[in-house]
């Protein structure tokens, strides 16, 4: 098994043990105590870029999301707009990348064309799982829980499937 594939089945494990609800930080401090026990005993060996590289991702990840916030604070001035706040990378079309410093009206233009897209694409992929989630509510509704309702064979509905017509 991956190091990546033992953390998952770690992580869900831990997640196992809780009776119901437990918050992110919670599962993923527990998780993360119990993995740092097999690496620092040598049965989980850590590959050091890829753990580099999975830092740097959500490095890029945070510094995106901060585009808005940067948008907003020179636009409105509600809040002004210091030096620091353009001390981030951001995310330009298909995959590039540029200091905020070096922006320029293109690339907010650019910026504002992606949105648009994701924005439809969240949007299409909220109406399909409105749908789904209407169909097997009242599969949960009879069965309890989502296990309950597998262990019984309650999926996919009945209704969705065609069979009840064919009855």
């Amino acid at each position: 098994m991956s190091f990546k594939e033992t953390v998952a089945r770690v992580y869900r494990e831990h997640a196992a043990t809780y009776a119901g609800e437990v918050s992110r930080a919670e599962l993923i401090e527990g998780a993360t105590a119990s993995l740092l026990i097999e690496v620092r005993a040598g049965r989980l060996p850590i590959d050091e870029e890829a753990a580099i590289r999975a830092a740097l991702m959500k490095a890029d990840e945070a510094d995106g999301k901060s585009a808005d916030r940067i948008i907003a604070k020179a636009a409105r001035g509600e809040v002004p707009l210091v030096a620091a706040d353009l001390d981030v990378v951001v995310t330009l079309g298909g995959g590039m990348r540029k200091t905020f410093w070096l922006v320029t009206d293109a690339d907010v233009s650019q910026m504002l064309e992606v949105r648009n897209r994701n924005y439809v694409k969240v949007r299409d992929s909220f109406r399909e799982f409105r749908m789904d989630v209407a169909a097997i509510v009242p599969v949960l509704e009879k069965f309890g829980t989502f296990g309950a309702a597998y262990e019984a064979g309650g999926f996919p509905p009945v209704a969705s499937t065609g069979l009840a017509a064919a009855s």
